[in-house]
């Protein structure tokens, strides 16, 4: 494999290329691993001159005179040289033939010596322009040391001399840097000094070894912690990073350690004394900064040993002070190569070691004296360790660091029946705020199978299982069979009843009315009055409020939510408990109000929700509510970056398994895709979101409701624009059918488009009764979303059935209501079938003039949203009324002019290269290079990217 591009290195490129100049001396100095090979590498690029490489091997008894030796073992031996050359016959016999002849024995090995170097200095000049590197002289033996102390002050005026060393290793008989002391006055002195490569330089580093897959800063700043920006090991990384699968991320949160590097690493390690070994493997199995005194103790080494070996192993870079009494090893990926290198009886001998160390401090770090205790085998210890720091965590609200620890501890094979089930208990309920429940549910399931349960304890394991069913696993129908029956097996437990019970009241995907779920809402009250437990009674009241709420009751938004208590007073146990469910209870809200469109209150509430919560400890509401406000933006037209953030979150790890946030972000996506004109994207996208009858292993995800109808309403609008009228109602039948059944109209906001479709299919009198039954649905309830989706509903029946003035006013009064939400492009739609409706009036003098001002004024939101797909569907209106359109010029444009990434990929578009190829050229997700071709098609008023004629045209002014 070829040398990857030399980053970060510019001007140490600059001066070393001043080495091909006769008459310098050049220093480079660097650690191990830090590139100053590659860089002599550059001399060879950069000139025709002479260059001659030796190096200094690492042996206790070094050969005499080695590097030069092995440097002049290609060297072009000219004619002419003196009868002094031939003492060079017996270092370099392969040059014999070239030499003079050798010369007798010398009469002392002084004067063996002295004509020696004489003779490599009259060698060195002959040879005319010429580099002599030396590298690794650290290594250099006495011989050689003492030929550069007799050739530097005698440097040729055509040499230059280039020496690369380790400074840390570098010995004090041997200052290098002096030499330029004694150098000639015309030579001129460099020294450069190689320090560890910045993120920037690995991102581009990075790019250029893992092309085409795009890499992020992100990526970036990942390796450059694992590596400590060192050059061998980051490149060696990326190169092993590179043969691994597309499918896996670019720079995974833990890199591997490649089988070279790790070779690499083991044997330089191999070269440091005894004791800085013992210490770097103590350093290695504490995993954390310590203080010196542990790392002796762990080590078994006197202070006095101790002292020596933290000098050496700080010197030569392999521990950092963290402060002034605390040390670590440099980077993580030294950790991992010296702990893996550990046998089996060393490792835990030395955990038993740590753990004594640590068992000794005031405030016990019990998570990582769990940690040390399994690693010794100590497995009763371990588990009481873990728990006791999953309960810290949990009282500070720490609960994914809780999930992380009693997972841990649970994978414990002979752990006992009753301590297995205390710690699945405690886990149910810490991950309930975590991102990956799939684990979780496992290991539920696993513990409900424990014999000897009583009754109690397996109905609050199945609550617990049953919450996370419902909540991160996005699995509706099971859940609330495991509620169901938790209820009944949690009979004498009126507090654990009540939380199974006002989950069951919430309205999810099943096909449970109104009044079942509020009849478990009245359930749930009674027990938790019976508990006269307040926190039960603060889970109640959330979910009530929740239940309201999604209903579109306005009875929601006068209950009272837990008072979290003052933003900056220090947290107690009962002060955390009622932040979460305050946290909760506004998360819920939030989502609640996107759906029936009350925006501004949920930006109040998801203000609430991101400030009482913190991310790292209840990241299923952060990430719940970040995906929200990307709803927000899609719903109000703010789409400026939107499809890159939305990719951007589809991509994380993090969010794998949070399967009703990926939901969501799908449908964005595909809302994007298919307003900005590329149709087969949004229905690959929205494919993901709809249930899928061969489930595999584990059921489907059952997204909401609401969800589904965003997507379903989406497949209906791309149906109906390809003349499938009767695939647009099948796309929303099911969930129709759904809504009807609950009760809960304000649901249906989104399937409109799907209803629309009965009319053009010949089924108006089953959209007649679905528009009654809508709107006495909506009765009583507070809806802006669904009760203009309906108005819009009533106004396509009127134009339907003839009433073309009642149409009119309907669609006005939907685009009002939109506009009035901030939902442009909703309100963008209900103009355009307003003009539709102006040009069906054929005996209304003005209505085809009202008719064209109606698309155009259409096709100005449009434009203005960056939505290519409903502009250019106006525009083969407009073109149909004989009415030429003016190409758009996008959101907030005073021109036609293309960004200058959009005019890049345009004028690759325009070359006939494919997403794909134009994302792998230019470093960027195939997604975004879509976005962007999109909106440049848009500007420029062309259908399809076949339009795109010659490269200079997206760049018309």
């Amino acid at each position: 494999m070829c040398s990857p591009q030399l980053v970060g290195r510019a001007r140490e490129r600059r001066q070393m290329r001043t080495a091909a100049d006769p008459g310098h001396l050049v220093l480079v100095a660097g650690a191990a691993g830090s590139g100053k090979s590659r860089l002599v590498h550059e001399l060879h690029e950069a000139t025709d001159t002479t260059v001659l490489i030796g190096h200094c091997p690492p042996r206790a008894e070094p050969f005499p005179l080695a590097p030069v030796i092995e440097a002049l073992r290609d060297a072009p031996i000219p004619d002419g040289l003196s009868p002094l050359c031939g003492a060079l016959h017996p270092l370099i016999p392969e040059h014999g033939d070239r030499l003079p002849e050798p010369l007798p024995p010398a009469a002392t090995p002084a004067d063996d010596h002295h004509r020696t170097y004489r003779a490599f200095t009259e060698l060195l000049d002959a040879l005319g322009p010429t580099v002599l590197v030396l590298e690794d002289v650290q290594w250099i033996d006495p011989s050689t040391r003492d030929l550069l102390h007799y050739l530097t002050p005698r440097l040729p005026a055509t040499l230059s001399l280039v020496l690369t060393y380790r400074p840390e290793e570098l010995p004090r008989s041997f200052p290098v840097a002096a030499l330029a002391a004694h150098a000639p006055s015309s030579t001129t002195h460099h020294e450069l000094t190689l320090d560890p490569l910045t993120p920037d330089d690995l991102l581009a580093l990075a790019r250029d070894i893992l092309a085409p897959t795009p890499v992020t800063p992100e990526d970036a700043h990942r390796l450059h912690a694992w590596t400590g920006g060192q050059p061998l090991a980051a490149v060696e990384t990326l190169r092993h990073l590179a043969a691994r699968p597309p499918t896996e991320p670019p720079v995974p949160a833990a890199p591997p350690v490649p089988t070279p590097l790790r070779d690499w690493w083991l044997h330089h390690l191999r070269t440091v004394d005894r004791d800085t070994r013992r210490l770097l493997r103590a350093a290695a199995v504490l995993d954390a900064p310590s203080h010196e005194d542990h790392l002796a103790h762990v080590a078994d080494l006197t202070p006095h040993r101790a002292e020596k070996a933290l000098a050496r192993a700080c010197r030569r870079g392999l521990l950092h002070t963290t402060d002034p009494a605390t040390l670590a090893l440099a980077t993580p990926l030294l950790r991992q190569v010296c702990y893996s290198a550990l046998a089996r009886d060393k490792r835990r001998r030395l955990h038993r070691a740590a753990l004594t160390v640590l068992a000794e401090a005031t405030e016990p770090d019990h998570a990582r004296l769990a940690h040390h205790s399994r690693e010794a085998g100590l497995l009763d210890a371990w588990t009481d360790h873990a728990e006791r720091a999953a309960d810290l965590a949990l009282a500070h609200g720490e609960d994914t660091t809780a999930v992380t620890l009693l997972r841990d501890a649970l994978t414990r094979q002979s752990l006992p029946a009753r301590r297995r089930c205390e710690l699945a208990l405690k886990l149910g309920r810490a991950a309930l705020t975590g991102i990956s429940a799939e684990h979780t549910v496992d290991l539920l399931r696993d513990v409900l199978t424990t014999p000897g349960l009583s009754a109690a304890e397996r109905g609050e394991l199945r609550m617990e299982l049953g919450l996370l069913l419902l909540n991160q696993a996005a699995q509706g129908r099971t859940a609330r069979g495991e509620l169901v029956r938790a209820t009944a097996e949690l009979s004498t437990r009126p507090d654990l009843a009540a939380r199974a019970m006002c989950a069951l009241a919430v309205p999810r995907d099943t096909s449970d009315s109104v009044d079942t779920h509020r009849r478990w809402m009245r359930q749930a009250v009674a027990a938790a009055d019976r508990s006269r437990d307040p926190a039960v009674g603060q889970i109640v009241a959330v979910n009530h409020a929740t239940l309201l709420a999604q209903i579109g009751d306005p009875g929601a938004w006068r209950i009272a939510l837990p008072d979290p208590g003052p933003a900056h007073a220090h947290p107690t146990p009962d002060t955390l408990a009622r932040r979460r469910e305050f946290a909760r209870g506004s998360l819920n809200l939030a989502d609640a109000a996107v759906m029936l469109g009350h925006y501004e209150r949920a930006d109040g509430h998801l203000d609430d929700a991101t400030h009482w919560s913190v991310a790292a400890d209840a990241p299923y509401v952060q990430e719940s509510a970040h995906t929200l406000r990307l709803l927000l933006d899609w719903v109000r037209g703010t789409w400026s970056g939107l499809a890159e953030e939305t990719e951007r979150n589809l991509r994380s790890p993090r969010l794998a398994h949070l399967h009703g946030v990926t939901a969501e972000l799908t449908v964005v996506r595909a809302g994007l895709a298919l307003a900005q004109g590329d149709p087969a994207t949004a229905q690959a996208l929205l494919a993901r979101v709809q249930p899928d009858p061969d489930t595999g292993p584990r059921p489907a995800p059952d997204h909401t409701v609401p969800v589904r109808a965003l997507a379903a309403g989406l497949l209906a609008r791309l149906a109906t624009a390809q003349g499938d009228h009767a695939a647009a109602w099948e796309q929303v039948e099911g969930l129709v059918s759904l809504v009807a059944s609950k009760g809960i109209w304000v649901w249906a906001a989104d399937l409109v488009p799907g209803m629309e479709a009965l009319l053009d299919s010949g089924r108006g009198a089953v959209a007649q009764d679905l528009c009654a039954r809508f709107r006495a649905g909506l009765g009583g309830a507070h809806a802006p979303a669904a009760e203009a989706s309906l108005t819009r509903f009533e106004a396509a029946l009127a134009r339907h059935r003839g009433h073309l003035d009642r149409a009119l006013h309907l669609y006005a009064e939907a685009e009002t209501a939109y506009r009035a939400m901030s939902r442009p492009y909703d309100a963008a739609q209900a103009r355009e079938a307003a003009a539709h409706t102006h040009l069906a009036r054929s005996d209304h003098q003005g209505a085809a003039s009202a008719g064209v001002e109606g698309l155009r004024a259409a096709l100005a939101d449009y434009t203005e949203l960056g939505a290519a797909w409903d502009s250019a569907r106006v525009r083969r209106a407009l073109r149909a009324q004989g009415v030429s359109a003016a190409p758009g010029t996008g959101r907030g444009r005073k021109d036609q002019r293309l960004s200058p990434r959009e005019s890049e990929i345009a004028t690759l578009a325009a070359q006939g290269r494919t997403n794909r190829e134009i994302a792998a050229l230019l470093h960027l997700s195939p997604r975004t290079v879509e976005t962007h071709v999109a909106n440049a098609l848009a500007k420029l008023g062309l259908r399809s990217r076949r339009d795109l004629s010659d490269p200079a045209t997206p760049s018309a002014t």
